[in-house]
């Protein structure tokens, strides 16, 4: 990407020159009642009759920019300051969002959350971890994005691999895949965060898709012994929306894993263009195509008026927008003009929910699709 260069909170100089290591303690610490609330949280409930589901995905969450080392030159803000995930928290408040929300357990292979990271400060990764207990995960699901969203790690090194995550699980075998995602899970667990599915980085599994599916079933039943888990794989974009499905069955432990798909484009991911004028004028746009100010046009009336899932997804990245916080800004934006067009007639629910009420709705055969009601 050719992105202009703003002034970082943070520069890659003062990153590579902190050396502070976090305490295993001082990020374990409190952990285990807020895990016990999220699995007791959110009980299954029916649709509520007239009122049409709505999710939003957030990938890529973290205590540092992912794209600061994904994309070598790209500048941005090293760490991402506890005030910007605070104004995130308050938005989703505000307007009652849910959906998912990934936390990467080994971010850009700097260490493991529940341990260390390098360059990152023990209180600035305790304080996001924090944040995302109290103030996300009762709202969203977490769930990892496998485990670095970058270079594979080696299980039985330690190390990292010379190749990414997603070269990585077309090539494993299902047994390695299983214990890579007991890793993940298994990390979110010990800083207090139930995982109820997984996130794939990029497209990174959708090659070997049932092997996936399967060896999710596997690592959720390891870990939780759940029934039910899902995966988020599949974005749209624009293009032809695609259902939720049932990928996988187990009859003997009763256990079902669901594809749960974005049918939206990220209009948030703006770094493209060169200017900040340029950037909110292209979020701009990108909110009048998923909704007309009127309500009566958009990506959203076409997945209502089809029954397809309403879906959407940004980035953490595209929300911190390089450290000025636009995306955030059209998130806020976006989510007034559902309330105002919408009020109460859409319901935002979690993805997990969205996977129990397809399998509710279901008699359990693969391909079948949940018609989510129209407006």
């Amino acid at each position: 990407m050719n992105e202009p260069v703003l002034k970082p909170y943070y520069t890659r100089r003062q990153a590579l020159a902190c050396g502070a290591q976090a305490a295993a303690a001082c990020v374990l610490g409190s952990c285990m009642a807020p895990l016990q609330a999220q699995e007791k949280a959110a009980p299954a409930s029916a649709s509520q009759p007239g009122r049409t589901p709505i999710s939003l995905i957030i990938d890529d969450g973290s205590p540092v920019d992912p794209l600061f080392y994904e994309l070598p030159g790209y500048e941005t803000p090293f760490l991402v300051p506890a005030e910007f995930t605070r104004r995130v928290a308050d938005t989703f408040d505000r307007y009652d969002l849910r959906g998912k929300f990934t936390v990467i357990p080994m971010p850009s292979c700097l260490g493991r959350i529940d341990q260390t990271l390098k360059r990152v400060p023990p209180e600035h990764l305790a304080g996001f971890l924090k944040l995302v207990r109290e103030r996300i995960a009762p709202r969203f699901d977490i769930t990892p994005e496998f485990l670095t969203h970058l270079r594979a790690y080696d299980l039985k090194s330690g190390g990292y691999q010379h190749i990414y995550e997603d070269v990585w699980i077309s090539r494993a075998p299902q047994e390695e895949i299983v214990e890579y995602f007991v890793l993940a899970f298994t990390i979110l667990k010990n800083v207090g965060l139930a995982a109820t599915g997984i996130t794939s980085p990029w497209v990174s599994g959708i090659d070997v898709e049932k092997k996936y599916a399967q060896a999710l079933a596997e690592a959720q039943w390891k870990t939780f012994e759940r029934k039910l888990t899902w995966y988020f794989l599949h974005a749209t974009s624009w293009e032809k929306p695609r259902p939720c499905s049932v990928e996988h069955e187990d009859p003997t432990r009763g256990q079902v894993v669901v594809s749960v798909p974005a049918n939206t484009a990220d209009i948030f991911w703006s770094m493209d263009q060169p200017t900040p004028e340029q950037r909110r004028q292209f979020i701009q746009q990108g909110i009048d195509r998923l909704v007309s100010a009127d309500g009566r046009t958009g990506r959203i009336r076409e997945l209502l008026e089809s029954d397809h899932p309403v879906v959407l997804v940004t980035h953490w990245q595209s929300l911190y927008t390089q450290g000025t916080g636009l995306g955030l800004e059209g998130l806020g934006a976006l989510a007034e003009r559902i309330r105002k067009v919408f009020g109460d007639r859409l319901e935002w629910v979690s993805c997990s929910e969205l996977a129990r009420r397809h399998v509710a709705s279901k008699s359990l055969r693969p391909g079948q699709v949940v018609r989510a009601g129209r407006l």
